[in-house]
């Protein structure tokens, strides 16, 4: 004889293990694609990369500049981020751009400074590429009867830094806005790239606003292991975000000013030097001879004249040395009073400077 409840707990059994069948397809079917979702490709030059194509894909008939021949200039403390757009990225719905970070000192993601956006959100204002045509898979803008040459984009930083923020379009002498309701979209820049100072840059792309003008990552869940890592019940919101700062990041890079042609301007940066400061990492302890020629050579004494470290300086790029704080044999040295002296070819140059452990 049959129990009433065995037929019942046997169809709530095929019940779940359908449910779980179709949960385990659709997880599997979105792993594909976040696995597939493509990280961007970087590269970073030192000095300022000339853009070879300028692209206005929102005017009626696109202005389209054929390729020229690319050119990077040297400059100073400069650096050029170029990356690779990604047609399959940019053909989905919710692809609202590219934004543009810089970390300083470490490749620390969650003090990531926002340089630059490039975004459809704003596509008056900051998108000048062109789009990705829906039948052929192309770049064209508007109105160009070929493919448009700007896959490879390029940044420069510090010229291309900034965001767009509404300002008033005139001040009077107090600095109290004269034309209230009249504005005007400027680009407000943070600080450029930092002599000496080792940078990072990450690209992540951003969402394309719905609801709210909230300009985010977009957000691609890894469901990789099928739901494994994203909390309870497979919960998306949880789930690691594959476009992350993380995962498209380039570095370390050292702008520099180059090498200066005499001694006159030679510094040592920071002097005094303090152990305590925030800036200085643990274990990473060190100053930064500056301004100096391609070739030199930097001797540092006690204040009684006893040699403590000999740096040799050959670099025809950096016009910086890194002292590490450490005597010749690689001991600490201790606070005090330092005499420096640089030689190169004809010049000499002393001074001192100080150490405050």
């Amino acid at each position: 004889m049959i129990s009433p409840g065995k037929p019942y707990r046997g169809l709530a059994a095929f019940a779940v293990l359908a449910f779980l069948a179709l949960a385990t397809g659709k997880a599997r079917a979105e792993s594909q694609q976040a696995t597939a979702f493509p990280s961007i490709k970087l590269w970073v030059e030192q000095g300022a990369w000339r853009d070879s194509t300028l692209i206005y894909s929102f005017a009626p008939v696109g202005l389209f500049q054929a390729p020229l021949a690319d050119s990077l200039v040297p400059r100073a403390r400069t650096l050029t981020l170029r990356w690779l757009r990604d047609r399959e990225a940019e053909r989905r719905p919710d692809f609202g751009g590219y934004r543009i970070y810089r970390m300083v000192n470490a490749p620390d993601t969650s003090k990531a400074v926002l340089l630059r956006r490039y975004s459809l959100n704003d596509k008056l204002v900051t998108w000048h590429f062109s789009s990705v045509d829906s039948a052929s898979g192309t770049f064209r803008c508007t109105g160009c009867p070929n493919e448009a040459s700007d896959s490879l984009a390029t940044y420069v930083d510090p010229d291309s830094s900034g965001n767009f923020e509404k300002v008033c379009r005139a001040y009077n002498a107090q600095g109290v806005c004269i034309t209230p309701g009249d504005s005007i979209l400027k680009l407000v820049a943070p600080p450029g790239p930092h002599d000496g100072f080792l940078t990072w840059y990450s690209i992540t792309y951003e969402k394309k606003n719905t609801t709210d003008a909230d300009n985010e990552d977009m957000f691609i869940p890894d469901t990789l292991d099928n739901w494994a890592r994203c909390g309870i019940y497979g919960n998306r919101a949880s789930c690691p975000n594959l476009n992350n700062k993380a995962r498209n990041l380039i570095g370390p890079f050292e702008p520099t000013g180059g090498p200066a042609p005499d001694l006159e301007s030679v510094r040592v940066v920071p002097n005094p030097y303090r152990g305590s400061e925030a800036w200085d990492q643990p274990g990473q302890s060190e100053v930064h001879f500056i301004n100096l020629p391609a070739h030199a050579t930097i001797k540092i004494y006690t204040v009684a004249g006893d040699l403590v470290r000999t740096l040799h300086h050959n670099d025809t790029v950096r016009d910086f040395e890194r002292w590490d704080l450490k005597s010749e044999p690689g001991r600490d040295v201790a606070s005090g009073i330092y005499i420096y002296r640089i030689e190169a070819a004809s010049f000499e140059f002393q001074s001192r400077m100080i150490v405050i452990r």
